[in-house]
């Protein structure tokens, strides 16, 4: 079970270094000691199994002590991002009924304006020093037992929750549970053919908030006895000080924090030579991919998967092949072949088998899929059907099991009677060598059931309207291009970097 990772590991590697941030360093026996302390400080507040706890920090060691501590008495965790506004704060914790709230000092104001709505939450908790309405964290652990708590937990017990993206509208929570979360650790290790291993540091690439990146990482870092390292800070400088001063072998991050290394003015300044494994979520074309691999050598492994069902596919290193047979070549374009222990299938509208090259719905099965969203048993049922998960991404695969990626369902526009998926003109939109970033929306049209509008981000110099469309009559079919191109200084993004389209459909309506 999860809850024994730690105490086995305090055993087995006492003196080993468990976790470093910064100037803190705590061996697996001193952190397996303060994870018990405040496991026991939770259970002595009245949390009980099936209770969580919503935290509200920048990234920080609390976070990894939280989530650790929840496993071992069956209070799930969710680290929330605290960038959301006050409303989406309430969304989460007030309708979500947390019981503790964990704040770091700079967001105490923040939660101060929110406490008098939030009628489930027990009691608060600063990072900062106690005071009349909050209990410091730190005081919590010095005044409780670091005895093992003696509580039984069953892979069915709640473990954490992952808030969606919030493309399309308020975050959902996604209930994992010991079962899956665990599932999904011997997975991920499986598609890194398990190099991860004693003596070896995983790094944390991204923000904690990101879907459920934490115990991600955390999970098989420490089942293989590593050390967790968080970076400095979340600049490719912090990154880079880290990697070099921890001699980080392994990196688990998003392709816009890669393409932030890559195109970081310093970074032959660094010594990044350690790295032996980089375990990175997105898609890159193979030109990137190419430069990606001259830097950092052929150590990539990409994953898909959805907060919902941690890992579908993975292509791993063997499959970036830039010169040779046409058949292997178009793999770096795909997300690969479906991960161990998965069903992943592309379907048509009536849940059928699409032939290869068709395009269809991913859905996909496995014993790392969430047990539903938290209080959206609607929700739930919409996405799990038959025991699958419909991911709403659009794909193509081909006679050798390899999944094409072609846009999310919801994002596809009819026109003329013909479905088009964005994803086809932006791709030839960032050809332009003056297009930073594009987006393609669907309008409503009365005679085109959906007119083509797309959304450009100048990289610098000036582009002509009339530019973009003639790019895309030459590359694409009359019906697919674009029937206006307007000018932006940013498009809409989430916290994670995915575009908010309804965002921009809601400007235009």
């Amino acid at each position: 079970m999860i809850k024994d990772i730690l105490k086995s590991n305090a055993r087995r590697y006492p003196n080993a270094n468990a976790i470093i941030f910064k100037d803190i360093r705590y061996t697996f026996r001193e952190f397996n000691e303060r994870i018990n302390s405040l496991a026991n400080a939770l259970t002595d507040m009245g949390l009980r199994k099936s209770d969580w706890v919503a935290m509200i920090a920048d990234d920080c060691i609390q976070h990894v002590e939280l989530f650790w501590a929840g496993a071992k008495i069956g209070v799930a965790t969710s680290v929330l991002n605290p960038a959301l506004l006050e409303k989406d704060l309430f969304h989460l914790i007030g309708n979500g009924k947390a019981a503790v709230v964990v704040c770091g000092h700079k967001y105490r104001n923040l939660v101060d304006s929110l406490r008098s709505t939030l009628e489930s939450v027990k009691g608060y908790i600063t990072l900062g020093l106690s005071d009349e309405d909050f209990v410091g964290y730190e005081d919590l652990i010095l005044t409780s037992s670091s005895r093992e708590p003696d509580i039984e937990i069953n892979e069915n017990d709640l473990l954490y929750f992952a808030n969606t993206s919030g493309t399309t509208g308020l975050s959902k929570q996604v209930v994992h549970t010991h079962k899956s979360l665990f599932a999904t650790a011997l997975m991920d290790l499986d598609a890194m053919n398990y190099n991860i291993n004693v003596g070896g540091v995983s790094l944390i690439g991204g923000p904690h908030f990101w879907a459920y990146l934490l115990p991600r990482i955390t999970i098989p870092c420490f089942y293989m006895g590593c050390t967790l390292a968080i970076p400095s800070d979340l600049t490719p400088k912090g990154f880079l000080q880290t990697i070099e001063k921890e001699k980080v072998t392994n990196l688990t991050t998003g392709t816009a924090f890669l393409q932030q290394l890559m195109d970081y003015p310093d970074l032959d300044k660094y010594d990044y030579s350690s790295l032996r494994r980089i375990f990175i979520f997105g898609y890159y074309p193979p030109e990137v991919w190419r430069r990606a691999v001259e830097l950092f050598g052929n150590i990539f492994v990409v994953g898909y998967g959805l907060s919902e069902i941690g890992l579908i596919t993975f292509l791993p290193p063997e499959d970036f092949i830039f010169d040779g047979p046409p058949e292997k070549v178009r793999r770096l374009k795909s997300c690969g072949r479906e991960a161990l222990c998965v069903d992943a299938r592309v379907v048509d509208d009536q849940g059928e088998d699409v032939q290869p090259g068709q395009v269809g719905e991913i859905i996909a099965k496995g014993p790392d899929m969430m047990k539903g969203y938290w209080t959206a048993p609607e929700a739930t049922a919409q996405t799990i059907r038959g025991g699958y998960v419909y991911t709403g991404d659009l794909a193509t695969v081909d006679d050798e099991g390899y999944i094409y990626l072609a846009g999310r369902k919801k994002d596809s526009i009819t026109t003329q009677g013909k479905m088009v998926l964005p994803s086809e003109i932006e791709e030839i939109i960032l050809q332009h060598p003056q297009v930073f970033e594009a987006a393609v929306i669907g309008i409503p049209d009365e005679k085109l059931g959906e007119a083509i509008k797309a959304v450009v981000v100048k990289r610098g110099g000036e582009i002509a309207e009339e530019e973009i469309i003639m790019l895309c009559q030459k590359n694409l079919p009359d019906y697919a291009v674009p029937r206006s191109v307007d000018f932006t200084e940013s498009l809409p993004k989430t916290a994670s970097g995915r575009v908010q389209r309804y965002k921009l459909r809601e400007k235009y309506l």
